[in-house]
């Protein structure tokens, strides 16, 4: 698509532009009018100069707008107490008033302060030349007067970098408090699922364990870090009182009872005079046995005998069962669970 607006040099330009890369003069532009073109928006090819002028001003700047291409951007600006015509072509001028370039314009009318609108008009062209070092720029601060968004550009500007410097400050400071409050060594428990790691990843920090009770270590701090203890135990007799269970107790007693022997036992008793050898005494009595003669009584036959046990109960010691099985038992108290880190780095 081929380009409706743009500027072109005349020839009196491209003399003033050939010259300086000769001479190293840079060529001076130092104006700008704007025409209304007699109606119309014309054409600036084969123009030297503008179809009907309505406005001239010294320019408000004139800057490199790429280097690279060698594009040049001049400025004007219009105030608005001038105005009351129509915008369609523009010129620039040397500070002899000879005619450099020439360009056409969107069609925009200017109107002024009387009118009852009015508003601060710039018109802007850019133009590419040989060399940007053949041109006079114009980019003095004190020379060139700001429009009412560049001042509103410069001064959101200079917020933007004063809140991005205080936001870095801010950002450092409270870096820095951070850093005194948590350093090297500090342990930070969580009531929730919290990384440190990710939440100051300028940091480093490490677990310190999982289902662990936290002790006070030696005053010296010869022992922090170690780990030890268990959530369970098994007691030992050593772990019992020193002391003696005396064990004592008695039997049932036991009721009177008559118990007879088994029958047998057959026998006799020796040491007495036989009967069966008579003996004569004397006179008319007589003796059936010798007293020298010893012998034995009769038999006696089977018999029992009957025991009787007394009422009694007897004494008794011994050993009781064993109390329980041995096994460990848990010594964690009721508690709540936290995150705890501690900051290694």
């Amino acid at each position: 698509m081929a380009k409706r607006f743009y500027t072109r040099l005349t020839a009196a330009g491209e003399q003033r532009l050939a010259e300086a890369a000769v001479s190293g003069a840079p060529v001076n532009i130092t104006q700008m009018a704007v025409g209304d073109g007699n109606g119309s928006v014309p054409e600036p090819a084969n123009r030297e100069d503008l179809l009907n002028e309505v406005y001239r001003a010294p320019l408000n700047r004139l800057v490199i707008a790429d280097q690279a291409a060698n594009v040049i951007r001049a400025e004007m600006l219009i105030l608005p107490q001038t105005g009351g015509f129509w915008m369609r072509e523009a010129a620039l001028y040397d500070d002899d008033g000879v005619c450099l370039a020439v360009a056409n314009l969107p069609e925009s009318y200017k109107p002024k302060l009387a009118e009852g609108s009015g508003r601060l008009h710039a018109v802007n062209v850019w133009i590419a030349i040989s060399s940007t070092e053949n041109v006079q720029l114009i980019a003095e601060p004190s020379v060139i007067m700001a429009t009412v968004d560049e001042i509103e550009r410069a001064k959101n500007e200079v917020k933007d970098y004063v809140d991005q410097l205080l936001g870095d400050t801010i950002t450092a400071a409270k870096r820095d408090f951070w850093e005194e409050d948590n350093p090297p060594g500090t342990v930070r428990f969580f009531a929730q699922n919290v990384d440190p790691n990710e939440k100051w990843p300028w940091s480093k920090w490490t677990y310190t364990g999982e289902n662990k009770t936290i002790r006070v270590g030696k005053a010296d701090g010869s022992d922090v870090g170690q780990t030890g203890g268990r959530d369970t135990v098994t007691l030992q007799q050593a772990n019992l009182p020193a002391v003696q269970i005396d064990v004592s107790g008695e039997t049932s007693e036991q009721e009177e009872q008559k118990l007879t022997t088994t029958r047998g036992g057959v026998h006799n008793h020796g040491g007495v005079a036989g009967k069966d050898d008579p003996w004569e005494i004397g006179g008319d009595v007589r003796q059936l046995f010798n007293p020298k003669e010893l012998g034995v009584t009769d038999d006696a036959g089977e018999h029992d005998h009957e025991v009787t046990i007394p009422p009694h109960k007897h004494l008794a010691n011994g050993k009781t069962a064993n109390l329980g099985e041995g096994k460990s038992f848990s010594v964690v108290e009721a508690h709540t669970l936290l995150m705890c880190w501690s900051r290694v780095a």
